[in-house]
């Protein structure tokens, strides 16, 4: 008997047997049944960033670490978690990474990416502080740009109150998706303060938002879950005004060569099957042509979510463990994939 539920985002013929097996099995059996947020009987409010994910129990479980503290500073507009490592700090003071959540600039929270980032906490043994800025469409750019800048720097004060010791030598920035857009941006915007980014760990980051499917969304035009549409709508709600999608701030594509060199070695975690492939594959050669140090992986048959799905996906567990290592090298630390398993939530701890 078939499925009765209406199938509100099929896979396009094209793209189905690119993608990752794994994949397409959740989306056969789920994530086809779903009503795209954009659809207008999906109704979204701000309200919607409170209900659980319909793929919740897919992500990453978070693992225990020395501490997790909340921390709303009183003079700014966003809220910080901090992880921290068990035992002693090193003596110059933890290394840390700043990290700012995916969610299109309208979803997401302090609790976005928890099992990746209190994995990173632990295992590549550093302190990780993400950021929660403003959402649109409440606040519309640059407010989410503005606090992460605004979060890069109370994070790098060492006059901050409620943050361990920190190794100013040794902070890296980092984000996924939309949050990625938002490292990208901060580091761009911080070539003139004492305290620089030393490395970018970005995974799936927004890099164009002029893109359309009659240009760099041309060969990925059918990608699944992240759509042009769906795309579309998250910029609708944070672009209040057109035009500023293309400032450099918004679209990193188009800061001059002698901007782009200001950023220090890159990560960049590509997946194949996502809308943002080729946008972000692009700025790789644009960031190698002006000299930066770039390390890119591409993920063949993996999507926008990928990261999202490491609870139970092969292909997310290694982006955590090639991340892990990227990160960990960049802060001369070790780290051992062996030894650090990508648990899910139907998993126990063991």
């Amino acid at each position: 008997m078939s499925d009765p539920r209406p199938i509100y985002q099929p896979l396009h013929p094209s793209i189905r047997p690119l993608l990752d097996p794994e994949y397409v099995t959740l989306h056969d059996s789920l994530i086809q049944y779903l009503l795209p947020i954009e659809h207008p009987s999906a109704q979204w409010t701000p309200a919607s960033r409170s209900k659980a994910s319909a793929v919740a129990h897919c992500v990453q479980r978070p693992i225990p670490v020395g501490a997790v503290h909340d921390l709303t500073p009183s003079t700014e507009s966003f809220q910080a978690r901090v992880f921290i490592p068990a035992g002693d700090a090193p003596p110059n003071g933890w290394p840390a990474l700043v990290w700012f959540h995916g969610g299109g600039w309208v979803n997401g929270g302090l609790g976005s990416e928890a099992g990746f980032l209190s994995h990173l906490c632990h295992y590549v043994n550093c302190v990780v502080v993400t950021i929660n800025y403003r959402h649109a469409p409440e606040h519309v750019f640059p407010a989410a740009h503005n606090d992460a800048l605004a979060g890069w720097r109370w994070a790098t004060n060492p006059a901050t109150s409620g943050l361990p010791r920190l190794d100013l030598g040794r902070v890296a920035i980092g984000g996924l998706s939309a949050g990625g857009n938002l490292a990208i941006s901060t580091t761009l915007r911080t070539a003139t303060d004492t305290t620089q980014p030393i490395f970018q760990l970005l995974v799936c980051p927004v890099i164009d938002n002029t893109a359309t499917t009659a240009t760099a969304w041309d060969a990925s035009r059918h990608s699944p879950f992240l759509t042009p549409s769906r795309m579309e709508w998250y910029r609708h709600q944070y672009f209040a005004d057109v035009s500023h999608r293309g400032e450099w701030a918004a679209s990193p594509c188009f800061a001059p060569k002698e901007v782009l060199q200001r950023l220090p070695p890159t990560f960049i975690a590509i997946a194949g099957c996502d809308l943002l492939a080729p946008e972000e594959s692009a700025f790789a050669e644009l960031l190698e042509g002006a000299g930066v140090t770039m390390e890119r992986r591409e993920y063949k048959g993996a999507m926008h979510t990928v990261l999202m799905l490491a609870g139970v996906h092969k292909q997310g567990k290694e982006v955590v463990h090639d991340t892990s290592i990227a990160l960990a090298k960049a802060f001369g630390n070790k780290y051992d994939k062996e030894k650090a398993p990508v648990l899910g939530m139907a998993e126990d701890s063991k």
